[in-house]
């Protein structure tokens, strides 16, 4: 399943930058998030809490940074497991700047499901995407915008 979106932020990209960049901070916005442990520079273990319709559970995740472009391109893939059910990410974010004071952050995700996951139905499980995506990037967003980045 390929994913993408793109939003528009009121912060400046070296902010931005700042955030998506520090597994810490970008971990917070994760719905769900039960524990973050950082392995080293490049790689974190997440636990989450998921409910995508029958599918209920925490789900380990081990988040590998690929490669980094400062302030304006950032590529991780993740694998998780939980509940029956396996994922691996590989995600993108770029940003860049049209005007000043503001923020374009463009992603893409590559989803891989296997298990109870891979025989839900499409269009439940782009809801469920859907819903997620939503909450993590609103999440950054007020963290960027209300100052809470630190």
């Amino acid at each position: 399943m390929h994913l993408e979106g793109s939003y528009v932020l009121n912060a400046n990209r070296a902010d931005v930058w700042n955030l998506i960049s520090n597994p810490e901070k970008i971990a917070r916005c994760l719905p769900g998030l039960q524990q973050l442990e950082i392995k080293d520079s490049k790689t974190f273990v997440v636990t989450v809490k998921v409910s995508i319709s029958f599918v209920k559970g925490n789900f380990k995740f081990t988040f590998t940074l690929i490669d980094q472009i400062p302030p304006s391109h950032s590529r991780f893939q993740a694998s998780g497991r939980g509940a029956g059910v396996s994922v691996n990410l590989n995600t993108s974010m770029d940003l860049s700047e049209p005007q000043p004071g503001s923020t374009e952050l463009s992603w893409k995700t590559d989803v891989e499901l296997g298990g109870l996951l891979g025989e839900l139905s499409p269009s439940l499980l782009q809801s469920s995407t859907t819903g997620f995506t939503r909450k993590f990037f609103d999440c950054i967003k007020a963290q960027l915008e209300t100052g809470h980045n630190t």
